[in-house]
């Protein structure tokens, strides 16, 4: 996989893992639930954004400076899928005056660029604050990546915030048959993703407070709140 190689170049990751709190993201008719609010403590705050129903969590570390959680739909492994969905967090590499957004995209486009010299596509799709943060979106894909005897496409959704003290990204990568051109950029699919994630914000932590961060939870609009207790991972310490 392009972008979890390009994320564990750039996280130099160890294996101890983090706890994160998953709470129900509800309509206010539950059998229209399809997405629940995924808030990870990463480091120095937490990262919450709406993850679909059908993603479970497959893996999540944390080295000395680093953090990445993936998730893949039902059935689906962290070595073998279609589409996943990765949250990171790079610790004080936002601090005063830190590196702008784009050049944490550029590192991983390093990544993309070495698998598929020929085949990839890179679109910037430009700076939208979140929650008031600096931030970058972009879109990475590569035609043809091969892994051993198998070959495919892979593309993916980036979008890079800039924290207090910390950098954080989310990104909802898919996989394809491999193609010998570039992949066209399906701006109606991706925009789409893009809001499926939504709301995307970070909290500050509370001291001594525990999954599943009501302070944080109180910050969704009203009628996004969950309205059931959280249904799994709750009982977990939080990252500090």
């Amino acid at each position: 996989m392009i972008i979890r190689s390009a994320l564990l170049a750039l996280l130099a990751l160890t294996s101890v893992p983090v706890a994160a709190a998953d709470v129900p993201h509800t309509t206010s008719q539950r059998e229209q639930a399809t997405s629940f609010l995924a808030i990870s403590p990463i480091f120095s705050q937490l990262v919450a954004f709406k993850m679909p129903l059908v993603f479970h969590v497959v893996n999540e570390e944390t080295g000395t400076h680093s953090y990445i959680r993936e998730a893949v739909p039902q059935g689906e492994t962290v070595d073998r899928w279609t589409q996943m969905i990765t949250v990171t967090g790079y610790q004080g590499v936002a601090a005063d005056p830190g590196p702008p957004p784009a050049a944490i995209i550029n590192t991983i486009a390093d990544g993309f660029k070495k698998a598929c010299p020929d085949t990839i596509t890179i679109g910037d799709l430009g700076s939208p604050p979140i929650d008031g943060h600096p931030a970058e979106l972009a879109y990475l894909a590569c035609g043809n990546v091969s892994e051993g005897v198998n070959s495919h496409s892979e593309a993916t959704l980036i979008l890079v915030i800039k924290g207090a003290q910390d950098y954080y990204s989310i990104q909802w990568a898919e996989r394809g048959h491999a193609q010998a051109t570039r992949v066209v950029f399906d701006e109606q699919h991706w925009l789409a993703r893009l809001q499926q994630l939504m709301p995307v914000f970070l909290c500050d932590k509370v001291p001594d407070e525990e999954a599943p961060y009501p302070s944080c939870v109180s910050r969704l609009p009203r009628d996004n709140k969950a309205v059931d207790a959280v249904e799994k991972d709750a009982t977990q310490p939080a990252h500090r």
